[in-house]
């Protein structure tokens, strides 16, 4: 059973609408760009300009951020839940 990717509603329209997103990448990383090659466009709206993940854009590997544990390089297994979770700003 492949890791599960959990897109914000935000991104959706760049999934056709899709909430979860089977992935079977060793790690963060390489999932978001297995997310590009199937979804383009999504890259850009989660990594900078330098490939890391862009500071608005919060990672999770079941509920542990990845900032706290390996970013981009946290591996994934079977199994694994990853949410995607964009700031949001107001005010």
């Amino acid at each position: 059973m492949p890791a599960k990717i959990r897109i914000p509603t935000p991104l959706r329209k760049l999934t056709h609408n899709e909430e979860l997103v089977e992935t079977s990448a060793p790690n963060i990383g390489a999932a978001i760009l297995d997310l590009q090659t199937r979804f383009p466009g999504i890259g850009e709206r989660l990594l900078d300009a330098n490939g890391e993940v862009r500071r608005f854009v919060n990672v999770y590997v079941n509920e542990e951020d990845i900032r706290f544990l390996q970013n981009r390089d946290t591996p994934l297994k079977d199994g694994d839940e990853v949410s995607i979770i964009p700031a949001i700003a107001g005010g």
